[in-house]
């Protein structure tokens, strides 16, 4: 009868033990998702599609246009290293201008070539980045402006290496223009960026 009892007992025992056994050796088999290294690569090909607002209050005419111009564009920026890229972008803007018969509203279309350097910061998925290059903007039914701009972002990365969101603001210089001073504005972009 004891041999039975101490048989069951011992079989109980060494079951028990082979099953948290088993149990132990599948949990180290488990692999927990794992972050990307980096969020931020060398060698980035970069989409934006953004909004634009221009600020052209002056004593004297700012630039193209007078006021307020809003409107929306698309860029193309390549990183060859995770510090050092360089863009294109084009927006279209409408906005005030001065007429012989007072203000009328007037598109605009802007063209811009930057060199841009960007600071990552992984641990937060952000990066600032500032920018400097030259362009072109030319005025519905008018003539076509030079320029050149300076300006300073941060970009988040939503999504690592695949999507992010950005906001910048560029001062853009237009020269000295009939007898009126430099002409300059401010123009604040914010949009999304698609990261390939």
């Amino acid at each position: 009868m004891k041999l039975p009892i101490i048989s069951a007992a011992t079989f109980t025992a060494l079951s028990t033990l082979c099953f948290a056994g088993s149990t132990v050796s599948h949990s180290k088999n488990v692999n927990a998702p794992s972050m990307p290294s980096t969020v931020f690569l060398d060698q980035e090909l970069q989409l934006d599609l953004f909004g634009v607002y221009g600020v052209g209050h002056a004593p004297d005419h700012a630039g193209p246009f007078r006021e307020h111009a809003w409107g929306g564009g698309v860029g193309l920026s390549y990183f060859w290293t995770r510090n050092l890229g360089i863009g294109i972008d084009g927006d279209i803007k409408r906005g005030y201008v001065n007429t012989s018969v007072g203000f009328g509203k007037k598109s605009f279309q802007q063209y811009t070539g930057s060199l841009i350097l960007r600071f990552p910061m992984e641990e937060h998925a952000l990066a600032p980045y500032g920018f400097v290059g030259g362009g072109a903007t030319t005025e519905t039914g008018a003539g076509t402006l030079a320029s050149a701009h300076a300006g300073v972002g941060i970009e988040y990365r939503l999504v690592p290496n695949q999507i992010g969101l950005f906001a910048d603001t560029r001062w853009t210089y237009y020269g000295d223009r009939a007898g009126r001073g430099d002409q300059n504005n401010f123009q604040i972009r914010s949009g999304v960026r698609f990261i390939f």
